[in-house]
């Protein structure tokens, strides 16, 4: 199953579970909006995240800085939590003796977002610039970027080296590396 269409089912099953959602020949539609079977490219969708997304809590923007260290079993920490868009820089040390990376996956916007005005993506993503390469053991790189608009979401992230995909501690495979936008 490609990640595309891992992402859609996983859509269409938390779909499935909100009151609001009907289906419709195209998919399971949100109110007037985007439909969650309907995951075109990003240039599909509308600009205007913030008439897509409302701030959920009032507050956004900021700068953060986290320094973040990796290893063969997992990152030195799991959960890491900023205001939507907010300034962030990241830097990551490789402690392992092997490559590691670091990237930020998309998320459903869904279960927070049920009413999405028409032409507003169902999924939010962290700009491409959020991504590290993986590193040589004992190598280190920063990066800063701007978060996403959608608050309220977690958004999973995960070592960029082909081979931690299987570790744990370095995929997000059981759910426990979380970027919880506030």
């Amino acid at each position: 199953m490609t990640r595309r269409h891992a992402l859609r089912a996983s859509l269409v099953l938390a779909c499935a579970s909100l009151v609001q959602c009907s289906s419709s020949p195209g998919g399971t539609t949100f109110g007037a909006g985007a439909t969650c079977a309907d995951l075109g490219d990003a240039g599909d969708y509308s600009d205007d995240a913030g008439a897509c997304y409302p701030d959920g809590d009032g507050l956004n923007g900021g700068s953060y800085t986290f320094d973040l260290t990796v290893d063969d079993t997992g990152f030195s920490k799991n959960i890491l939590a900023t205001q939507n868009d907010a300034q962030v820089t990241v830097t990551l040390k490789n402690l392992g003796t092997k490559p590691h990376g670091f990237v930020v996956g998309c998320a459903n916007v869904c279960q927070v977002y049920p009413n999405l005005p028409a032409g507003c993506s169902p999924t939010a993503c962290f700009p491409s610039n959020a991504t590290i390469a993986p590193l040589a053991p004992g190598a280190s790189a920063t990066i800063t970027f701007d978060t996403p608009t959608p608050d309220g979401i977690i958004y999973p992230f995960k070592s960029s080296a082909p081979g931690d995909s299987t570790v744990p501690g370095l995929s997000d495979s059981q759910g426990t590396l979380q970027w919880t936008l506030m």
